[in-house]
């Protein structure tokens, strides 16, 4: 379900009567794919989504934000091997919303003694004592469960989602060319991608601090 609705987006644009809502609506969904693929992030949230990942043998990695509370409704399995969050998997906070995580720890960083794997719990179930193990099987990491980012979603994201809206919208109703004057006093032009746009995908953008130690 998208971060903001039609009444929201209609408000935006200053628009009442429903002649245009499906139009509407429909670039209500478009802004969100957008900015999710601009971004690499999912800021929609969903209940139930299974992901499949390949570790590689990494230490961490990042995979779609997924809510930081709902430990007892996710299953995370390696290698067909079920996890447990704190002790066979850890969620790394994210920069800008902690309410959310968008990189999963799988194993310890520090391997500077010979027994280090001993240090997890899971080291017997995850064959860690092997010298092999950190190849990593294809697929072998499967989360299911919530994703995306709890509602109310962060501001700034909602707020760049209604004028992304605004500006689909406007171009198909102008065929993209020109400018187009807000109720609101903002003057969009329809050519560019709206002003913040770029710094946004900056902020948003998904990162990884540490691979492996």
């Amino acid at each position: 379900m998208p971060i903001v609705s039609l009444a929201e987006v209609k408000t935006y644009l200053g628009l009442i009567g429903t002649t245009d809502d499906q139009l509407i609506s429909s670039c209500i969904v478009q802004a969100e794919a957008r900015l999710e693929r601009d971004t690499g992030r999912t800021f929609a949230y969903a209940s139930n989504v299974t992901r499949t990942y390949s570790t590689n043998g990494q230490a961490s990695l990042l995979i779609r934000d997924v809510p930081a509370f709902a430990s007892n409704s996710r299953t995370v399995t390696v290698g067909g091997v079920t996890m447990v969050n704190g002790t066979g998997y850890w969620l790394i906070p994210d920069r800008r919303n902690p309410d959310v995580s968008g990189t999963m720890q799988l194993r310890y960083y520090d391997t500077s003694t010979a027994d280090w794997f001993k240090a997890d719990p899971g080291w017997w179930d995850k064959n860690l004592d092997n010298p092999r193990a950190w190849g990593g099987s294809p697929n072998d990491l499967v989360i299911n469960g919530p994703e995306g980012h709890p509602t109310p979603a962060p501001g700034d994201v909602v707020g760049m989602e209604k004028v992304m809206a605004a500006l689909l919208y406007w171009q198909a109703k102008s065929g993209a060319s020109g400018t187009v004057s807000l109720p609101t006093g903002e003057t969009i032009d329809l050519s560019q991608n709206p002003i913040g746009y770029d710094q946004f995908v900056r902020d948003w953008t998904t990162r990884t601090a540490v691979v492996d130690v």
